[in-house]
């Protein structure tokens, strides 16, 4: 609920947007779900994506090495215990780490900053790709779980951020508001000297 200070008339204090979730943070209804869901499912489909691509060049990469079936299974295998410790990681590191609570400002410019280091990285690395065969699973796996920790959390470190900076223009509208509210007669001879 939009607030004014203590029922005087002036401005609303209107909630700030914030990357991906707008301004339906602040009330947590429908949209902000559904949102927040969909988000969520979008990027688990690009990681699961990815792991698929990396599991099949992963598969193909040990095959063209020439490695045994029965070579192959046992890599297999200390690659499966690899991915579910990765993944259990990346989970708890992401989880257990101090998070810097953003303003609105910081995590647009955040977002934004993001976005460019993924279409830059987007169009270079793919030889570090090959390099990295032995361990993609493993790392696909990390970042599964750092997506699921603050995926699966209640409250996003932007939406605290958010939620903290209008907080504070709520205050400090209700300040200026009390600061101009003439002051009450002390007295009741300031009531009268006030009447005449």
């Amino acid at each position: 609920m939009k607030s004014t200070a203590d029922g005087v008339p002036g401005e609303q204090v209107e909630p700030a947007a914030i990357p991906r979730l707008g301004t339906t943070w602040f009330d947590r209804g429908a949209g902000y779900w559904l949102r927040r869901i969909a988000h969520g499912c979008f990027q688990l489909a690009l990681l699961l994506f990815a792991g698929l691509v990396v599991t099949a060049f992963y598969a193909g990469f040990w095959e063209a090495v020439g490695v045994p079936r029965s070579a192959r299974t046992a890599v297999y295998a200390v690659t499966a215990v690899a991915c579910l410790l990765s993944l259990l990681a990346g989970f708890v590191r992401t989880r257990r780490a101090p998070v810097e609570i953003p303003t609105p400002e910081q995590a647009w410019r955040e977002h934004r900053s993001r976005q460019r280091r993924n279409a830059a990285s987007a169009a270079g690395g793919r030889w570090t790709l090959l390099l990295l065969a032995p361990v993609l699973p493993a790392t696909v796996a990390w970042a599964i779980g750092t997506w699921a920790a603050p995926t699966l959390a209640r409250r996003t470190a932007a939406e605290i951020g958010a939620r903290e900076d209008y907080e504070r223009r709520v205050r400090e509208q209700e300040e200026r508001a009390e600061a101009a509210r003439p002051l009450p007669p002390r007295n009741r001879a300031e009531r009268r000297h006030g009447r005449r």
